[in-house]
C-alpha cells in the first residue's frame, strides 16, 4: 500500500508541472466519457432494466388487430363491447385490467387545468405494485358496475395542485359534472409504464365506469378506439403461442357475431396481439438507443485516439526522468507502474467529470426527451453506470499506460542519459503514427457523413411544406362541465353565441367551427356507390371557412356554403390523393360516399383540396372532409398579426356564455407543429454538434500526430532546404508522405459505412439515397481540408525560417 500512494504522490507532482497536459487530457475524457456514460445508462434502462413491477415477466398487453378482406391489417383498437367481452370471458391471465386514457378539466379547480386523466379497475394497481404516500388503491367497491365516484392523484398532481395538503383526503375533484372523492395519493417513486404513449403520465385516476365513452358506443361492435386498453398477468404455464390461439377465436367469433349485417365488415376478422409490457414500452426505440451509442463510441475513439498522442508525446518528453529509474534499477515493470500511476489518476479525474456530465445529460435529456424515449425518468447515477465507471477508467489508464511502455526502448535509455537527453531514446514507430491517422481518419470520415445525412434529412423534413398554413392561428377546444350534455340543438345555440363573442374581439380575424388541421381526423368506414369498394379514410368534418382560414388549396371545384353547412347538406371534399384512387386522371366530382352502413345516406363530392402532410411525416394519406354541423365543439380562430388570446378571456368568454361547458385547450398551431418537429428539431440540432466536434477532435488530432512526425524530420526538412528545396516542394512532399494513410483510412471509413447499413439496412435505407452523393463529396472535402490543415500547419515554423533553425533544433 505504501509503494502505491508513493508511486501516486510522484504522479501527482510530476503532473502538476504540466498543467495544460492536464487540463485537456481530463477535460476531453471527461465531456466523451461522460457522454458515453449517459448514452449506456439510457440503453441499459431502456433494453436491459426490469420494469419496476412485480413479476414484470409475465404482465402482457393485448391488442386487438383487424384484418380485412384481403388479410391486410387496418390497425389496432378495440371496440368498447368486445373488450368488455375480452375482460370478462377470458381465463388464461391470472388477473387483468382496463385502462381508458383521457384529457378531462379540473372544473373544481379555479384554474380548471387541463389534466392527464385514466380510468381503470382495481386490479391496474395491484399489477403493478403501487405504493401509497396516503390512502388506499381501488378496492372492490370501485370495480366494474359499481359506479362510485372516487379518485386517486398522482403524488405531482397533490403537490402541483392541492399544494401537498395533509388533509386531501377529505377533498374532493370534479370533471364533467361528477365529483369524486379523493381516496388515496400514488407514492412519489412509482412510475406508470407508458402502454398508450411515450412521456404521458396521467394525473388523477378514476374508475373504469366513468370513462367517456357514450351510451351508445358501449353498445357499437363497429366503432374502435385506441384509447381504451387491456393489460393482464399471463399464466404462466401458457405459451404466447397458446395465449393468442384461445384469445383470437375468443374476440373473433363474438364480433362476428355482433357485424354480421354491415357489409362494410363482409370477409374481416379479428386476431389478438400480445406482447410483454416490456417491449411495448420501448416501442421502436431500440434502434435509436444503438445509433446514439455508436455516435458516442466513435467520438470517445476519437478522443482516445487525441489523448493517446498527447501521452505519447508527454512519454517522449519524459525520457531523461525514465532513464533515472532505469539507471538506479527500476525494471520494465516498475516503469509501466509508474505509467500506469500517471494515467489512472488523470482518468480517475476525468471520469468525476465524466459523472458529473452525465448527471446533467440525464436531466437534459428528463426535460427535452421525456415525449420521445420511455423511461427517461428512470434515469440516474445507478450500480450499473458506476461500474461501466470503474471498468473505463481501469481499462483507459491501462491502456494509455501500456501504450506509453511500448515506446520504451529499456536498453537505450542509459545512452539518453549519457548523452543529456539528446537524441532518440523515445520515439513514436512509424508504424503507430500511420495506424493513428488511418483510425482517426475512418472514424471521423464515417461520423461526419452519418450527421451530415441525418442533419440533412432533418433539415428537408422541417422545410417541407405541409400544404396549409399555421401562422396567427389558434384552436379553442371546449369540454362538458355537466352531467347531462345539452343536446344536439342546444348545442349549435351555445356555439353560435360563442361564435358571435369570439368574433367581436379586436384581435380575432376570422372562425372557423372545425377541429385543427393537424388533429381530429377520425378512421371512417366508407363505400364507393358506384363500385361498391369498401376503405378505411382518415376523415373529419370541417365547416365553409376551414380551407380559407388554414390557406389550403382547392385544386377542383368548390367548399361548402354558410346555408349547406347550416341544412346539414350531405356534401364531401376529398384530396388528390383520394381523388386519384377514386377516378384516377379523372374528375371524382359528383361521385358518392356512405359512411358506415347502407341505410346511411350517400354524400356527393362537390370539391377537391390539395393533400397536407403532417409535421415530421413523409406521407400524403387519403383525407375525407364532409361538412360539418353547427354543433361542433372545436373551433379555429384566425388572429391579426402580433395579437393572442388568453386562456383566462378564452375562459371568460366561455363561462359567459354557457355553464355547461369549460375551457378544455387553448393552444397555437404553431406551437403543436414545433412540437410534431420536435424530433427533426432535435436530430438536427444533435447531428451538427457531433459533426463539428467530430471534426474538431480530428482536427487536433491529426495535427497532433502529423506535427509530431514533422518534428521527428526536423533535421530532413532543414537539410533540403539548405540545399534549395521550395516551399512548394516541401509541402507536397509532406502531403504526399501522408496519403497513403489519409486514403487508407478515408477507405476504412466507407467500410464502416456498409458494415453499419448491413446492420441497419431497413433504419438506413431511407437516408441512401441519390441525394447523399454531394453530401458524401462534402464530407471528403471537410477530411481533406483538415488533413491538408494538419500537414501544413506543423511544417509552417521550418519553411517560413532559415535552414539553421531546423539544422540545430533551436528557436
Amino acid at each position: 500500500m505504501s509503494s502505491l500512494y508513493y508511486r501516486q504522490k510522484q504522479a501527482w507532482a510530476s503532473l502538476r508541472k504540466k498543467p495544460g497536459f492536464v487540463g485537456t487530457v481530463i477535460t476531453t475524457m471527461g465531456i466523451t466519457l461522460g457522454a458515453l456514460l449517459c448514452i449506456l445508462t439510457l440503453a441499459y434502462v431502456l433494453i436491459a432494466k426490469p420494469l419496476p413491477y412485480p413479476e414484470q415477466e409475465h404482465l402482457y398487453r393485448v391488442d386487438s388487430e383487424f384484418v380485412d378482406a384481403n388479410n391486410e391489417g387496418v390497425g389496432k383498437a378495440f371496440t368498447y363491447p368486445s373488450l368488455m367481452h375480452l375482460y370478462q370471458k377470458q381465463t388464461i391471465f391470472d388477473e387483468s385490467a382496463l385502462i381508458y386514457f383521457d384529457e378531462n378539466v379540473l372544473t373544481s379547480s379555479p384554474t380548471q387545468p387541463t389534466m392527464n386523466t385514466a380510468f381503470v379497475t382495481p386490479q391496474w394497481f395491484n399489477l403493478l405494485g403501487v405504493e401509497m404516500a396516503i390512502g388506499r388503491i381501488f378496492e372492490a367497491t370501485e370495480a366494474l358496475n359499481t359506479n362510485n365516484p372516487v379518485a386517486i392523484l398522482s403524488y405531482r398532481t397533490w403537490q402541483d395542485e392541492f399544494a401537498g395538503t395533509a388533509d386531501i383526503l377529505s377533498q374532493k375533484v370534479s370533471f364533467s359534472g361528477t365529483s369524486f372523492n379523493i381516496v388515496g395519493v400514488l407514492s412519489e417513486d412509482f412510475i406508470e409504464p407508458q402502454i398508450y404513449s411515450t412521456g404521458r403520465n396521467s394525473q388523477v385516476f378514476m374508475p373504469w365506469d366513468f370513462n367517456e365513452v357514450g351510451e351508445d358506443l358501449r353498445k357499437s361492435w363497429i366503432n374502435i378506439n385506441d384509447t381504451q386498453l387491456f393489460i393482464g398477468k399471463l399464466n404462466d404455464k401458457i405459451s404466447l403461442s397458446q395465449a393468442k390461439q384461445i384469445l383470437t377465436p375468443l374476440m373473433n367469433d363474438t364480433w362476428q357475431e355482433n357485424v354480421v349485417g354491415f357489409d362494410f365488415f363482409k370477409g374481416w376478422s379479428l386476431s389478438s396481439d400480445i406482447t410483454p409490457l416490456q417491449s411495448v414500452i420501448l416501442g421502436d426505440n431500440q434502434d435509436t438507443v444503438y445509433m446514439l451509442l455508436a455516435g458516442v463510441i466513435g467520438l470517445v475513439l476519437i478522443a482516445c485516439a487525441n489523448i493517446a498522442n498527447l501521452f505519447m508525446s508527454r512519454t517522449a518528453e519524459q525520457q531523461r526522468q525514465l532513464a533515472i529509474h532505469a539507471a538506479i534499477g527500476a525494471s520494465k515493470k516498475q516503469l509501466f507502474k509508474t505509467l500506469f500511476a500517471e494515467s489512472g489518476l488523470l482518468m480517475a479525474m476525468a471520469i468525476i467529470i465524466a459523472l458529473v456530465i452525465a448527471l446533467g445529460g440525464f436531466e437534459i435529456m428528463q426535460y427535452f426527451l421525456a415525449q420521445r424515449l420511455p423511461r427517461v425518468d428512470e434515469l440516474n447515477l445507478n450500480g450499473f453506470t458506476l461500474l461501466c465507471a470503474l471498468a473505463i477508467t481501469f481499462v483507459l489508464a491501462f491502456f494509455f499506460a501500456k501504450l506509453s511502455a511500448n515506446m520504451i526502448n529499456y536498453r537505450a535509455l542509459n545512452a539518453t542519459l549519457q548523452s543529456s537527453g539528446k537524441g532518440s531514446g523515445i520515439q513514436v514507430s512509424h508504424k503507430v503514427r500511420q495506424l493513428l491517422i488511418i483510425s482517426q481518419v475512418a472514424i471521423v470520415t464515417a461520423l461526419v457523413f452519418v450527421n451530415i445525412s441525418l442533419l440533412k434529412d432533418a433539415v428537408n423534413t422541417i422545410e417541407n411544406p405541409i400544404g396549409f398554413e399555421t401562422n396567427n392561428i389558434t384552436t379553442l377546444v371546449l369540454a362538458g362541465a355537466s352531467t347531462t350534455p345539452p343536446s344536439r340543438e342546444e348545442r349549435k345555440v351555445i356555439m353560435q353565441e360563442l361564435k358571435t363573442k369570439l368574433s367581436q374581439l379586436p384581435q380575432v380575424e376570422a372562425i372557423s367551427q372545425s377541429a385543427s388541421p393537424l388533429s381530429g381526423f377520425g378512421i371512417w368506414a366508407q363505400v364507393v356507390v358506384s363500385t361498391n369498394e369498401r376503405l378505411v379514410v382518415k376523415t373529419k368534418p370541417v365547416d365553409e371557412n376551414y380551407f380559407n382560414l388554414i390557406n389550403q388549396p382547392l385544386l377542383e371545384g368548390r367548399t361548402f356554403t354558410d346555408t349547406e353547412i347550416s341544412d346539414e347538406v350531405d356534401l364531401l371534399l376529398v384530396n388528390d390523393v383520394y381523388a386519384r384512387h377514386l377516378a384516377g386522371d379523372k374528375s371524382p366530382l359528383g361521385m358518392q360516399i356512405t359512411f358506415g352502413g347502407p341505410e346511411d345516406p350517400a354524400a356527393v363530392i362537390v370539391g377537391v383540396v390539395k393533400g397536407m402532410t403532417i409535421p415530421g411525416r413523409s406521407e400524403t394519406p387519403m383525407r375525407a372532409y364532409p361538412a360539418a354541423h353547427r354543433g361542433g365543439t372545436r373551433l379555429m380562430l384566425k388572429l391579426k398579426p402580433g395579437q393572442a388570446i388568453s386562456r383566462q378571456q378564452a375562459a371568460e368568454i366561455i363561462a359567459g356564455v354557457t355553464s355547461q361547458y369549460s375551457l378544455f385547450e387553448l393552444s397555437s398551431l404553431d406551437n403543436r407543429r414545433d412540437q410534431l418537429l420536435f424530433t427533426q428539431y432535435t436530430t438536427a440540432i444533435t447531428s451538427a454538434i457531433l459533426a463539428l466536434l467530430t471534426f474538431f477532435l480530428a482536427a487536433i488530432g491529426l495535427y497532433g500526430i502529423l506535427s509530431y512526425g514533422t518534428q521527428m524530420r526536423r533535421f530532413e526538412i532543414g537539410t533540403r532546404l539548405a540545399i534549395g528545396a521550395k516551399r512548394r516542394t516541401l509541402i507536397t512532399m509532406i502531403i504526399k508522405d501522408n496519403s497513403l494513410s489519409l486514403i487508407t483510412g478515408i477507405i476504412t471509413g466507407m467500410i464502416l459505412l456498409v458494415i453499419l447499413y448491413l446492420g441497419f439496412p431497413k433504419e438506413l435505407e431511407a437516408y441512401l439515397q441519390v441525394q447523399l452523393v454531394p453530401v458524401f463529396a462534402l464530407t471528403l472535402g471537410l477530411i481533406a481540408t483538415i488533413s491538408w490543415f494538419a500537414c501544413y500547419w506543423p511544417l509552417r515554423q521550418f519553411i517560413n525560417r532559415p535552414a539553421i533553425y531546423s539544422l540545430r533544433g533551436s528557436d
